[in-house]
């Protein structure tokens, strides 16, 4: 028996170290096997390291995030000396991603009322939010990995109310909140709130604190507030609806809630004090680094309240969310106005299955949604649930730990979910965060109901229910990290400064070596109108002005772009990376910057729908780290020719032949080693010399650079031609590639 009880205790520990485990291989090859073209990461690497050179961010640099962003990263980059490189952003956006997640599970910890159970929870709350959270992976380094993480703090720091620690904490949870606003202020403002609004409501509750209590209703006007100009549409008058009855439904609950020790006046009082004491260090250092106020509160405030008018769409509504808040809010109507014996039975009999159906549909939610492929069931079903933690089970008491804190959580849970207006991208996950922790602690309710019930068939289902749930969230966290360890392992290595870790998709390395290559070789700096800032840190390039392009050209003003317009003219080689855009097409007609690029630029070679540009004037132009068809000038007459473009990174290796490959088939087209008569092709330098016949002694890879005009003509073109995605490959005496070439389109390589 002893063993058995042994075994048990071990078991939860097992299950929580496996899931670590796991999380690490999912964070680290998830992160790094992957790099989104509108490149967020970059954007901010961009303007910190602005922050760095002594730039004045807001006034020079126009930046529509909040001052503490910069704080925190000027500590990490600056005081701390930490590289500002992708490797490193990308580390640091995994460490605030799982810390994150710890914070909610120890959440998850100390405000379950089981005790013998709690592991098994935590690691239930710990791997739903690994993957709920995995978004932070497709934009690393956005200050929203550092607002999540203030939140997490925030809802672990509820949970310490006993006396000694309750006004120390409440001045701490004032600090957090301060923080946030002055991260993301859409996200601060509702977390301020929502906190300010449960500390009012677990305050006194005699005297004048009563009129404070009631007026803290208003916090139900915050979605009105925020979606006033589109509440006129079908799906924000339903967003609206579903977050407002939301909001109502927790703080219902919360202002009846019993409670055996209340917050005083000075506890309540700290909180504003915190927030004030945060703000003072925040703007202080802004200062220090030159930034006015009035630049502050245009970039910090002024510029974000602008953004829905900018930019965005619509929330996709579930089908039945409105229906669903009704039906919840009913209930709790029934519950309220009952009698005690009504009470009873919903508590008993109700409300368990309930519980129920909200955990597995709030675990379930976090396991399988994923941005942009279904619609955002979790924030549209969600707020209406959040009322049910503040219900404890059937004969029992929360404890002045668990009242504060899931009081303190469905407060802050139900208007978080409105950070998804006006752009429900990635801010889906992170707003929905707190509710899948409820989810879990409304399961811990559930087994609560089971043993109480008194029969050990019951107490049985409920702990191999809870076993189960467990195997399944493990089942699915493993079924992630087996998929981005296998892709990160098929991945290619992306040879840049700073970004050695990166193993992307064939094709995508190809793309951004490419663009890598290119910048270094031929030009003094680059500009994107889609951004592509990170290109700055793998190609050791300056931008050219401290105006940063990000996601939308409606956030730079005329004036600004005037500013670009000049800035870039000093640069003569100026090299112009194209793209028509992602979100909304390019202003090409009305954008300043972009008519001065249409009209000062012309097109010299494309890789899918990125186009490198140059001016107009320029005399010369190779493109690098490419193959493209070219004249047979030194290799005699052949119908086929490709010239190469040697990149001027340094390859070790000798090359001992090359081949032309389809790679999205992974078939051989043409081999200069090949004596197929198909398959023969012949390397060429500009003295018409033939490099690397056929049983010819392999060449150094800086003797080869060193050739110039190299060509590669083929006798007898391919019939079929080159295939969907042509490389040419320099292969070593072991047919190991050393270096593969994209074969792109070149244009009008000469000046107009």
């Amino acid at each position: 028996m002893g063993t058995v009880t042994r075994l048990e205790g071990r078991a939860p520990v097992l299950a929580l170290v496996a899931a670590t485990a796991a999380a690490l291989a999912y964070a680290y090859t998830f992160t790094f096997s992957q790099f989104v073209p509108y490149d967020d990461e970059g954007y901010f690497t961009v303007t910190v390291q602005h922050l760095l050179d002594g730039h004045r961010l807001y006034d020079d640099v126009p930046v529509p995030y909040g001052p503490f962003f910069y704080l925190s990263r000027w500590l990490i980059y600056g005081a701390l000396r930490v590289p500002l490189v992708t490797d490193a952003v990308r580390l640091i956006t995994i460490g605030h991603w799982l810390l994150c997640a710890a914070l909610l599970a120890a959440v998850t910890y100390r405000l379950s009322h089981r005790r013998d159970g709690r592991l098994w929870l935590t690691t239930i709350t710990f791997v739903a939010m690994v993957l709920q959270l995995s978004t932070a992976a497709r934009e690393p380094g956005h200050p929203q990995e550092l607002a999540a993480l203030l939140i997490g703090v925030v809802c672990l720091l509820a949970t310490f109310v006993a006396p000694g620690q309750r006004s120390l904490a409440c001045g701490l949870l004032g600090a957090a909140a301060g923080a946030s606003l002055l991260v993301k202020i859409n996200v601060g403002v509702f977390l301020a709130a929502g906190m300010g609004v449960a500390l009012v409501l677990l305050g006194p509750t005699g005297g004048w604190w009563r009129l404070v209590r009631r007026g803290s209703i208003v916090v139900i006007a915050l979605p009105f507030a925020l979606l006033r100009r589109d509440v006129g549409q079908l799906w924000a008058a339903e967003f609206c609806a579903v977050t407002t009855v939301g909001i109502a439904l927790a703080w219902i609950v919360a202002y009846r809630i019993e409670l055996d020790v209340r917050c005083t006046p000075r506890d309540v009082f700290l909180y504003p004090v915190g927030m004030l004491c945060a703000t003072v260090v925040t703007v202080g250092f802004m200062m220090l680094r030159g930034t006015s106020l009035a630049g502050l509160w245009s970039g910090a405030v002024l510029q974000p309240v602008q953004f829905p008018l900018q930019f965005g769409w619509p929330v996709r509504i579930g089908g039945y969310a409105v229906l669903c808040g009704a039906m919840s809010a009913a209930l709790l109507l029934l519950y309220e106005t009952g009698g005690e014996r009504t009470r009873a039975r919903l508590v008993s009999r109700v409300l368990p299955p309930c519980k129920l159906g909200a955990a597995g549909f709030a675990i379930g939610e976090a396991l399988t949604e994923r941005w942009g492929r279904t619609p955002e069931t979790l924030l549209t079903y969600g707020p209406a649930f959040l009322w049910l933690a503040l219900v404890p089970p059937i004969g029992v008491r929360w404890s002045p730990r668990e009242a504060f804190g899931r009081t303190l959580l469905c407060l802050i849970a139900a208007p978080q979910v409105l950070i998804a207006y006006p752009v429900p991208g990635s801010q889906v996950l992170f707003g929905t965060m707190e509710i899948v922790v409820i989810g879990v602690l409304l399961l811990s309710d559930v087994l609560v109901a089971l043993e109480s019930a008194g029969s050990p068939q019951w107490v049985r289902i409920g702990r191999l229910g809870c076993v189960a749930s467990v195997a399944a969230v493990l089942a699915a966290l493993g079924f992630h990290a087996s998929g981005s360890v296998a892709a990160y392992a098929y991945g290619r290595p992306l040879n840049v400064d700073g970004g050695r870790l990166l193993r992307l998709p064939l094709q995508d390395t190809l793309l951004y070596q490419w663009l890598v290559d290119n910048v270094e070789a031929s030009s003094d700096t680059f500009v994107s109108p889609i951004g592509l800032n990170s290109l700055y840190s793998w190609t050791h390039r300056k931008p050219a002005g401290p105006v940063v392009i990000g996601n939308s050209w409606k956030a730079i003003s005329a004036s600004q772009q005037q500013v670009m317009v000049g800035a870039h003219q000093a640069y003569p080689n100026l090299v112009v990376i194209d793209h028509p855009g992602f979100f909304e097409p390019m202003p090409r007609d009305s954008a300043p910057f972009l008519i001065y690029i249409d009209q000062q630029f012309r097109p010299v070679a494309r890789f899918g729908p990125y186009l490198l540009k140059i001016r107009n004037d320029r005399k010369e132009f190779a493109p690098s780290g490419c193959a493209y068809p070219g004249s047979a000038e030194a290799g005699g007459s052949a119908a086929l020719v490709l010239r190469l473009g040697l990149p001027p990174r340094a390859i070790a290796g000798r090359v001992a032949s090359v081949t032309v490959v389809d790679l999205y088939r992974d078939g051989l087209i043409a081999d200069t080693a090949s004596g197929d008569a198909r398959l023969q092709a012949s390397l060429h330098n500009g003295a018409g010399q033939t490099l690397l016949a056929r049983g010819a002694a392999a060449v150094d890879m800086d003797v080869l650079r060193r050739q110039e005009g190299l060509v590669l003509t083929f006798p007898n073109p391919p019939a079929g031609g080159l295939g969907a995605l042509p490389a040419v490959c320099l292969m070593d005496g072991d047919r190991r590639r050393l270096l593969t070439l994209p074969v792109v389109p070149a244009i009008a390589l000469g000046a107009r």
